[in-house]
């Protein structure tokens, strides 16, 4: 049989991508209809592994009706400094699906540059399932690729991205599985740069949050993954990706980060949202469906959004202690909050303590001089340490005011009064 013509391969192309078009948009729809409508079950479905705050939510109080209704196999919720908010089964190791192309994209930044050109080569045609439809023999920027990979998922982007920078696909997997390690992701191990399953290609929810927020510290990764489309190539060549991730433009404050679909890892996603300077990320590993990972993400992070806030802890100025002066007899120094201080808290861990720890100062103070720290506690943990500044200035005292505290000073010390 002879080879299609370039012409049978650009329709079949342009077909794919209109069907894709139209899924798309119907899924989005019921994505965003089933955000309208409230849920009347009862209360969640919780297992009896969920955790809060690292701990069984009847321990901290959280009623059953709040929790997550989820159903994934595995998953966890964390802020963007690392704080487990929720999880469940959270070191199960499971096939991750195109996640992994998280760990391609991090290698690929760290070991390239952005206008790098790359041929595509037979090999990346090869691998099959998600395409992104790159063309034998065209040359892409290694930005362009990185853009195929995260926004479309596209397989073939990865093997070319594999092969460019490590030689090899096998080379490259080396260098995956050595940042892995770099990352103390000890539940994880990659056998390809796509995800497709395999024997030994496996991670769990808590290293893959370790991951995507590694790789969304970096500027250039999030520039990519906040996208709903881009165009790769150039002149009459380029071809359009569109976002895997429906969550982007349809939740509110989503800015990624990957999607993921086997037959052996279920649907899956990474979704991360930035609200009010909160950074929440939810990954969802084994759903059973193509909108239920996006609802499931959705349910997460609402969740985390409803009780992980903003707190204002102090304001700059507020007076909320004093300082004794060493050189006064019963002379304190009004001590105030140096700067404003408004923390996120998570509601169900519990109120809020503060301890002053105030300095014995000698005179001269001066007004911003520091003389104590303040500092906030939630579950014995320290959440905010703030310095106290003196609000007035206290001058030396002279010789004859010293010779007089000196004088009381001793008398009292002999007859035991204050």
């Amino acid at each position: 049989m002879s080879a299609p013509s370039p012409r049978t391969t650009r329709d079949s192309i342009g077909i794919h991508a209109r069907i894709n078009k139209l899924l798309t948009l119907y899924l989005t729809a019921a994505l965003v209809f089933a955000g309208a409508v409230t849920p009347t079950l009862a209360q969640a479905k919780v297992s009896a592994s969920d955790r809060v705050d690292g701990r069984r939510a009847s321990d901290l109080g959280v009623p059953t009706a709040a929790m997550p209704d989820v159903s994934m196999k595995s998953g966890t919720l964390v802020t963007s400094d690392g704080r487990i908010l929720w999880e469940r089964q959270p070191t199960a190791e499971r096939s991750m699906a195109s996640i992994t192309k998280i760990m391609t994209a991090v290698v690929a930044m760290e070991r390239s540059d952005p206008d790098e050109i790359v041929t595509v080569t037979r090999e990346s045609l090869r691998v099959g399932e998600s395409s992104s439809f790159l063309r034998l023999g065209q040359k892409l920027k290694m930005s362009e690729l990185l853009e195929a990979l995260l926004i479309k998922s596209g397989n073939d982007a990865a093997v070319a991205i594999a092969v460019a920078v490590g030689g090899s696909e096998d080379g490259f997997v080396a260098l995956m599985n050595k940042k892995a390690a770099a990352l103390g992701l000890d539940r994880t191990h990659f056998e390809n740069a796509h995800g497709l399953d395999a024997r030994g290609h496996y991670s769990c929810a808590r290293d893959l949050a370790v991951l995507s927020r590694y790789a969304m510290s970096k500027p250039e990764f999030r520039a990519i993954v906040k996208k709903k489309r881009a165009r790769i190539g150039s002149g009459s060549r380029t071809t359009k990706v569109e976002s895997t991730n429906l969550l982007i433009g349809n939740y509110s404050g989503a800015n990624g980060v990957k999607t993921g679909f086997t037959s052996k890892a279920g649907y899956c996603v990474i979704a991360s949202a930035n609200r009010d300077d909160i950074e929440l990320q939810a990954v969802v590993l084994g759903t059973n469906g193509e909108l239920a990972r996006f609802r499931e993400a959705r349910e997460l992070l609402d969740f985390g959004f409803a009780h992980y806030r903003p707190q204002r802890l102090a304001s700059a100025g507020s007076v909320i202690g004093e300082a004794p002066v060493a050189d006064y007899l019963d002379l304190a120094v009004p001590a105030a909050v140096s700067r404003d201080a408004t923390v996120p808290v998570l509601d169900f861990a519990g109120p809020i303590h503060r301890t002053l720890s105030m300095a014995v100062v000698d005179a001269p103070v001066h007004i911003g001089d520091k003389v104590g720290v303040a500092s906030f506690t939630q579950q014995g943990e320290v959440i905010a340490t703030l310095s106290l500044v003196a609000t007035k200035d206290v001058k030396k005292p002279w010789i004859f005011q010293r010779v007089g505290i000196g004088f009381i000073r001793v008398w009292r010390s002999l007859t035991g009064t204050r």
